[in-house]
């Protein structure tokens, strides 16, 4: 876990579930921040290494910086910036986050798939290596798709962005594709041995799920061992939905998952002997008890 007592007082902020504003953040001590961290519930607390990675140490940003920075911004930039602030949240739970705090983050694969003017796939990663140089964005590599987050200048300068309406987008000219050459065969991706999703460590965080649910499709076939392609085929999900249900879904149940030789398995919370599913009608407190017993 993150060694929070070395960590400056902007980067333990960027760890709590509802950062502090920049106003907020210079009345409160480190301690304090400390505490607060400490005092979030363990399903908030799973991700903290992710927004670890994101932590922005750099000082709230003044007006001469955010104006010389919004000049400076071409209008793709400027568009690739809102569309990024209006994706899906591939990390937490699936919705529109808005820009709603700086420690937000996104996957590659959401805001690949937002239409931004005309831009093909190579050009958003263009603008977006242009924003990562100008210090608006970072970028974390990670097994199911880059992540993409905020810096502190980067979310001031989306929020001026949001305030007005963007310029038009510039309209591409035409040209004739050059034939397409011949494309190298792709090495197959080998992903590394790792859990995605820890079970929750105190009992009244674990849930029981209704026989049925898709959450009971997805972790009857967990139970098993399955690939990515396979607990598509069990839920009836998109990739990308099955990648965030094994960070959000599964832990909403208090229940984590790891990666083993390219398949994903169901890891129960410590004292389980089984996941609790309940059937209409059965108490949940009773189904919870007896996973505990076996």
């Amino acid at each position: 876990m993150t060694d929070l007592i070395n960590m400056t007082k902007a980067q333990v902020n960027a760890l709590l579930a509802s950062p502090l504003t920049a106003s907020q953040l210079k009345k409160t001590s480190h301690a304090d921040l400390v505490a607060m961290f400490d005092a979030m519930p363990a399903t908030d607390a799973l991700d903290a290494d992710l927004r670890d990675a994101h932590a922005d140490d750099t000082p709230p940003t003044d007006d001469k910086t955010l104006l010389k920075t919004l000049r400076d911004l071409t209008i793709p930039e400027g568009h690739l910036l809102s569309a990024f602030a209006h994706c899906e949240n591939n990390v937490t739970n699936g919705a529109p986050k808005s820009a709603k705090v700086a420690a937000d983050l996104a996957t590659w694969v959401w805001l690949d798939a937002r239409k931004v003017g005309d831009m093909t796939t190579a050009q958003k990663k263009g603008v977006l290596s242009s924003l990562v140089k100008k210090g608006l964005l970072v970028i974390t590599p990670d097994a199911e798709g880059d992540l993409l987050g905020w810096t502190l200048l980067g979310f001031d300068v989306v929020q001026a962005l949001l305030e007005e309406p963007l310029p038009a987008m510039p309209t591409a000219k035409k040209q004739k594709a050059a034939p397409a050459p011949s494309p190298a065969p792709k090495k197959a991706r080998v992903l590394d041995d790792r859990i995605i999703t820890q079970p929750a460590q105190d009992q009244k965080h674990i849930k029981a799920v209704t026989q049925g649910s898709k959450r009971h499709l997805l972790i009857e076939a967990l139970a098993k061992g399955a690939t990515i392609d396979d607990l598509m085929t069990a839920t009836g999900w998109n990739k990308d939905t099955v990648t965030s249900a094994l960070r959000w879904d599964l832990s909403q149940a208090g229940l984590g998952c790891e990666r083993k030789g390219g398949k994903y398995f169901l890891l129960l919370p410590k004292g389980f002997t089984r996941p609790a599913i309940v059937e209409k009608g059965q108490a949940k407190g009773a189904v919870l008890l007896a996973a505990c017993k076996g």
